[in-house]
């Protein structure tokens, strides 16, 4: 085991305090040094020779980083087959002001399994720290390519008004960008809402569950122009088929997630496919005005 998720938690805290100047660069956890095994067997168990694992490896490039602060991991990753945009993350928790019951489920930390993952979160959490950081963001943020869709946080949220400033600034330089996140900050949106500032006519909210506020404070964020619904993760008995393999499954489970929703008095709702790039025939449901106001739900098991 390299390191587990307390650890890595720590580590995040001690590096942003050094980059604060409140504390000492942090050096390489033990457990990161721990060899493994060459993928090319000869046979002889003895001539094994020994790598530095992944962790070690990552950690060399993020100190380069910090030495530098130059990013060294891509700050908007490229799309997959399951999320086909450019996206950002940040590191989830630390930049997580209304992280409630999620934090029992939340997803993000089972990408700490992979030191890529971890780094280029903690890399990013740090650039948003720092005025030269920031403007690494903005310039990789014009490279952008024209017209595509962004989902800004896949891990992480707004932590300050600061950086929700920063981002609602570059995204209103880039109107050709179909801008949509989920977030749990929402004393953040309603703050900026009451300062009289003017939302991005580009990017989309959505509301996710878990958050640590009430139902109040999510009334008031309906209420706001960039509002589009929520995302709620509701319980269900198995893990989603996929739906181009086993279509039938998928359908069952669908309903499922339905009759759940129902039973909570939830409405008419949306269940995620799992694949954002063709949930619906016209474009994916969460960046979309056509789903304004219907809760699209996940399954939680």
């Amino acid at each position: 085991m390299y390191a587990n998720k307390a650890q890595l938690l720590q580590l995040a805290r001690d590096t942003l305090a050094h980059i604060n100047n409140d504390g000492p660069r942090p050096t390489m956890p033990d457990t990161f040094g721990i060899a493994r095994r060459s993928k090319h067997f000869d046979g002889i168990a003895s001539a094994f020779p020994r790598e530095l694992s992944a962790w070690a490896r990552s950690w060399a490039k993020f100190e380069k980083f910090l030495d530098t602060g130059v990013p060294v991991w891509k700050i908007f990753a490229n799309g997959n087959d399951k999320l086909p945009f450019k996206t950002f993350s940040a590191l989830p928790l630390i930049t997580c002001p209304g992280a409630g019951a999620c934090l029992e489920w939340c997803y993000s930390f089972k990408a700490w399994r992979f030191a890529n993952a971890y780094f280029r979160q903690l890399q990013n959490t740090v650039l948003l720290a720092t005025t030269q950081g920031r403007t690494h963001i903005m310039r990789e943020f014009r490279d952008i390519p024209h017209g595509v869709d962004l989902r800004l946080y896949v891990d992480g949220d707004m932590d300050s008004l600061s950086t929700m400033r920063y981002w609602f600034d570059l995204i209103n330089s880039r109107p050709d960008i179909s801008t949509y996140g989920y977030s749990k900050s929402w004393q953040l949106f309603l703050d900026w809402h009451d300062a009289g500032r003017e939302f991005p006519t580009n990017y989309l909210l959505n509301a996710s569950s878990g958050s640590r506020y009430d139902t109040a404070m999510l009334g008031r964020i309906q209420t706001l122009p960039v509002y589009r619904g929520t995302f709620d993760a509701l319980p269900v008995s198995h893990k989603m088929p996929d739906r181009r393999v086993n279509p039938k499954g998928f359908t069952v489970w669908a309903k499922e997630l339905r009759d759940t929703a129902r039973t909570m008095g939830m409405g008419k709702v949306w269940a995620c496919p799992g694949k954002c790039g063709d949930c619906t025939p016209t474009g994916h449901a969460c960046g979309s005005r056509k789903f304004q106001n219907i809760p699209v739900v996940i399954g939680l098991h």
